[in-house]
């Protein structure tokens, strides 16, 4: 009963309900360990996602990979979680189209073996990038 009464407790709240959530992952390495401009993909990441569903976050985190397709070798790393906190409407073929397009120039142009997004609890693994 908390969320039904946390209106209350905040006082007047406009526009819709933003309970519907987004996650990225920003790696800091190709997907052979070599380096990769971090803080310019968390800033594309921040920045597209802000202007689409009108915030973004950012955390620094570490996180670890299985690649399968280099013989199940576990690949440990900094990255970062960019999440968006937004209206269910904002998720439509336009944002997922913009969105789109920026997972796959990350994982293309920062050689990934895979490009992590979470959408509403779902994780979806994008493995081939278009050109």
């Amino acid at each position: 009963m908390v969320k039904a009464n946390t209106g209350e407790w905040l006082g007047s709240m406009q526009g819709e309900r933003r309970d519907f959530v987004v996650t990225l992952f920003i790696p800091s390495q190709t997907r052979d360990g070599d380096p990769i401009d971090h803080e310019f993909w968390r800033i594309q990441a921040l920045e597209v996602m802000a202007s689409l569903f009108g915030g973004a976050t950012a955390v620094e985190c570490q996180g670890a990979w299985r690649d399968d397709e280099k013989g199940g070798a576990i690949k440990v790393e900094r990255n970062s979680t960019v999440q968006s906190y937004m209206a269910k409407s904002s998720w439509n073929k336009t944002t997922v189209a913009e969105l789109a397009n920026l997972l796959h120039r990350l994982g293309r142009e920062s050689s990934q073996g895979e490009v992590g997004l979470i959408v509403d609890g779902e994780y979806f693994p994008i493995r081939e990038f278009n050109k």
